[in-house]
C-alpha cells in the first residue's frame, strides 16, 4: 500500500496546522465597516450645509451674495426662471436627498453609497461649473462658499466610490479561506 505524499489529500493541498490569522492567504481581517459611517457622515453633514444655504435664501432677499450663489442651480435661475426660487428648490431636493439617503447609508446597504455617488457626482459637477460662471461673471469675492461646497462635495463623492467603502459595505467575514481551510472557519 502506497501512502499520498505527506500534506495532499483526496481534496487536494491540506495544510497543517492551524489557519494564519484572518486566514486565506493574505491574512486580512474582517472589512471595518468605519469607512461606510464615515461616507454616511460625510453625506448627512454635506445635506445640513445644502439645508442651511435653503434656508438662508428662502425668500431670495438675503443680502450674503455669496450664500446666494452658492445655492446648487443658481448659476442657471436667469436661463431657467428668472428668480432664486428654482435655485432653493434645487437645493432643498439636494439637502432632502443627501440627508435621506445619508442617513440609510447607516444601515450599509451596498446600493445606497451608489445612489449617494450619483447625486454627488451631479452636484460636485455643477458646484465647478459655478465656481467657474461665478468668476467668469467677475463676482470673485462671491466665490468662496461655492468653492468651499466643491470641494466637500467632491471629496465625499470620492470616498463613497472607494474600493474601500464598497468593501465597508459588505457583512461579511473577511476574504474567503484559502485551499485546504473549511468555507466556515
Amino acid at each position: 500500500m502506497s501512502y499520498p505524499p505527506q500534506g495532499y489529500g483526496p481534496q487536494g493541498y491540506q495544510p497543517y496546522g492551524p489557519p494564519p490569522p484572518g486566514y486565506g492567504p493574505y491574512g486580512y481581517g474582517p472589512p471595518s465597516p468605519a469607512l461606510g459611517y464615515v461616507t454616511a457622515v460625510a453625506f448627512v453633514v454635506l445635506g445640513l450645509l445644502s439645508l442651511m444655504l435653503a434656508i438662508n435664501g428662502w425668500d431670495g432677499t438675503s443680502d450674503n451674495g455669496t450664500l446666494l450663489l452658492a445655492l446648487a442651480g443658481a448659476a442657471f435661475t436667469e436661463d431657467v426662471t428668472g428668480n432664486v426660487d428654482f435655485a432653493i428648490s434645487a437645493t432643498m431636493s439636494v439637502a432632502c436627498t443627501a440627508l435621506l439617503f445619508g442617513l440609510v447609508m447607516f444601515s450599509r446597504m451596498e446600493w445606497v453609497r451608489w445612489v449617494l455617488a450619483v447625486v454627488g457626482g451631479l452636484v460636485t459637477v455643477y458646484y465647478l461649473y459655478a465656481v467657474i460662471w461665478i468668476l467668469s461673471e467677475d463676482l470673485a469675492e462671491y466665490v468662496a462658499m461655492a468653492l468651499v461646497s466643491w470641494v466637500l462635495w467632491l471629496a465625499a463623492t470620492v470616498v463613497a466610490v472607494l474600493p474601500a467603502t464598497g468593501r465597508a459595505m459588505r457583512e461579511r467575514a473577511g476574504p474567503p479561506p484559502g485551499p485546504g481551510y473549511p468555507q466556515a472557519y
